[in-house]
């Protein structure tokens, strides 16, 4: 029978295996510097860009720290200049409403100087004193009753005293010397007022005091007789 498989013609002739040797040198130089640039950064490096972004990060909330600092200060002043405004508009409006009065105040003096009747005069005045208290309680003034009412150290003043002799009236105002106001409910201008006093009754005093004085002494027998 007939063999059909290949006849190795190496066989026998004294020869190896043949093979082929590369120079890979070169390729594994030009390899070296992309496995640098791909390596993990090390524990300095890491710490290093922390530092490095932690620093800009302060530097930005620094900034913005300034940039509101300004803000506020330029707030404040543009605040205190509408307020000053408002207060400059104020006051105008109500110097026209005095002025107002001391126009009434002229017409008055004016009208004295001719006028025979001093009722007329004198009720002139009153109306312009209304106007005026008028005027006042439209900016928030109201006027301290004190009167019978007791003492407030807190709303008036006591100048002086008057003695009574009913206790019920100790620390009562007698009477009001000069008038005392409020602005919306704090003290303007304390009252000047009289307080009554509660004294006990001059009768009461001979007395207490011949009570307390107790029995006169009996007389020494022995004592010698005075002429």
């Amino acid at each position: 029978m007939k063999d059909d498989r290949p006849i190795d013609r190496d066989k026998g002739n004294g020869r190896g295996p043949s093979f082929q040797v590369i120079d890979r040198r070169g390729a594994d130089a030009a390899g070296e510097p992309a496995a640098s640039e791909s390596r993990l950064p090390t524990v300095v490096e890491q710490y290093k860009t922390r530092a490095e972004e932690a620093e800009q990060r302060a530097r930005e909330i620094s900034a913005a720290y300034r940039r509101i600092e300004e803000e506020r200060d330029a707030f404040r002043e543009r605040l205190g200049r509408d307020l000053e405004r408002r207060l400059d508009i104020a006051r105008a409006e109500m110097m026209r409403k005095v002025i107002d009065v001391l126009d009434d105040l002229d017409r008055a003096i004016e009208a004295a100087r001719v006028a025979p009747d001093p009722d007329a005069l004198r009720q002139g005045i009153t109306l312009i004193r209304d106007r005026l208290f008028q005027i006042l309680a439209s900016e928030g003034v109201e006027r301290i009753e004190t009167v019978g009412r007791p003492f407030d150290p807190g709303l008036s003043e006591a100048v002086a005293t008057e003695p009574v002799e009913d206790p019920e009236r100790h620390n009562l105002v007698a009477e009001e010397l000069g008038r005392g106001y409020t602005l919306r409910g704090s003290l303007l201008r304390p009252a000047r007022v009289r307080v009554m006093r509660a004294v006990r009754p001059e009768s009461e005093a001979p007395a207490e005091a011949e009570g307390s004085a107790g029995p006169s002494p009996s007389p020494d027998p022995d004592a010698p007789a005075q002429d």
